[in-house]
């Protein structure tokens, strides 16, 4: 399983606020199942859309496994309130997330940048928690 490591309150939006996009500057032609690894620090500047208000920074996971995701599209153009769109005119990659489910007890691990592949014992335990989910499908 690969993972994505994206900064809090990103991953707390995801699974939590209805966050259906998370954005990039690098487009890869990955689909499927995606853990959602928060960082060991935050995004202090964050602000969400709508009025939806940004959690306390404090009260989050960090380094750690939060959730799962199936990436079903990675898109340059989206109505979502979330899809970022650049001032500057560059391109935007929307990773379009579907499927969301937070696990139970987040998994401390170490990420990495880009796309990583998830160590065998944080995928079984992964597993443990979401039984329902086919994450190798």
């Amino acid at each position: 399983m690969k993972a994505l490591t994206i900064k809090q309150p990103w991953v707390h939006a995801i699974l939590h606020e209805g966050k259906d996009i998370e954005n990039r500057k690098w487009q890869r032609s990955f689909r499927g199942w995606l853990a959602l690894h928060a960082s060991g620090k935050p995004r202090q500047d964050a602000e969400f859309p709508g009025g939806i208000p940004v959690p306390d920074l404090k009260t989050l996971d960090y380094s750690a496994i939060c959730g799962v995701a199936r990436v079903v599209d990675i898109v340059t153009k989206s109505r979502s309130k979330w899809f970022d769109r650049p001032a500057d005119g560059s391109v935007n990659y929307g990773w379009v997330l579907a499927e969301v489910t937070a696990l139970k007890k987040p998994i401390r691990c170490k990420g990495t940048l880009l796309l990583w592949d998830v160590p065998p014992k944080v995928l079984r335990e992964i597993q443990r928690q979401l039984p329902k989910l086919k994450l190798d499908a």
